[in-house]
């Protein structure tokens, strides 16, 4: 296992000019990683941590993980408006998260619920980094689906 940087924030700006901001732990040694990209509006403190592991440990085994909040949640700017901004924010922090310091270039995403949707969205604006998603408890489409 890898030793970990001290967790770092950092803010984008999407292409309206709206930032949104993100916590990123990194492994502490040379060398580029994919990224591991969670999007979400429940605190990026929670990072999930009670259905997965902390972003902490993804470092550890040679991840970049990125925790972000989308727009209009936690300290990201901009109105929260349920799943409206999720295309072109996930396209656009994708695009963000592959050209981070020690990346590699490869985007995975993660997360459940809410975050699903958001992998889901961000996939279908087909961005060239985005490699994988592992949506979990989502339903395929929002109006059918959801609940």
């Amino acid at each position: 296992m890898l030793k970990v940087c001290p967790k770092e924030t950092a803010s984008m700006l999407t292409r309206d000019g709206v930032r949104l901001d993100a916590d990123i732990y990194r492994p502490d040694a040379a060398g580029e990683f994919p990224v591991l990209l969670m999007r979400q509006p429940y605190g990026r403190a929670i990072a999930s941590t009670v259905v997965y592991s902390h972003p902490a440990w993804y470092a550890k085994h040679g991840y970049i993980a990125v925790i972000q909040d989308v727009r209009g949640r936690g300290t990201s700017e901009g109105e929260f408006n349920l799943f409206v901004s999720e295309t072109a924010d996930g396209f656009d922090t994708v695009n963000w998260a592959a050209n981070l310091p020690g990346s590699s270039g490869k985007v995975g995403m993660y997360g459940f619920s809410y975050q699903g949707m958001t992998q889901l969205y961000a996939a279908a604006a087909k961005p060239s980094a985005l490699i994988t998603i592992c949506p979990a408890m989502v339903g395929c489409d929002l109006y059918a689906d959801w609940a």
